[in-house]
């Protein structure tokens, strides 16, 4: 049970830097683009923050998703080990 919630979690944090990272940015009313593909013609200035802000989250979000999923990995592998083991 344990693994299951886990890897849900980890695959919902996944699923949420995904979205983040290929949504569109606007700063004053500009599009900024994404975290994966500025657009092109903007001013660095005026998208620079934004645009690290939203890096920032992507990169937390799909850490924690990942190590989660790793985690539940692990979670997993002990518990069949542990049954081997005591057959």
């Amino acid at each position: 049970m344990l693994s299951k919630v886990l890897g849900a979690v980890g695959a919902v944090l996944l699923i949420v830097g995904v979205v983040l990272a290929v949504r569109p940015v606007h700063a004053g009313g500009d599009s900024c683009g994404s975290v994966f593909q500025p657009d092109k013609g903007i001013t660095p200035m005026q998208c620079d923050a934004r645009l690290s802000s939203r890096g920032t989250l992507v990169t937390g979000f799909g850490g924690g998703g990942a190590a989660l999923l790793v985690t539940t990995l692990t979670v997993a592998a002990v518990r069949d080990r542990r049954t081997h083991v005591a057959s």
